[in-house]
């Protein structure tokens, strides 16, 4: 899976303060997208291990209320490996 950002201390993406993993990987391709360069499941940066444990590290302050799954699209087949 790929993902473009991950945006930390968000308060426009859900609940409370949160992170949000701005995935890859869209074929909705609806007319109104705000993020169409999101699209490409091929674009922007490989979610690995390092990645993985920036959001983690996130995650785990106190004041985080949780994740937020955004991009793209979180359900398009390859972000579901």
């Amino acid at each position: 899976m790929n993902y473009h950002n991950i945006t930390k201390d968000d308060m426009l993406n859900g609940d409370g303060l949160r992170a949000v993993l701005w995935v890859a990987g869209c074929n909705h391709a609806c007319n109104e997208c705000q993020n169409p360069i999101t699209w490409d499941p091929d674009g922007g940066l490989l979610f690995d291990d390092s990645a993985k444990k920036e959001l983690f590290e996130i995650l785990d302050r106190d004041y985080i209320s949780g994740v937020t799954f955004s991009g793209g699209d979180p359900l398009f087949p390859g972000n579901r490996e």
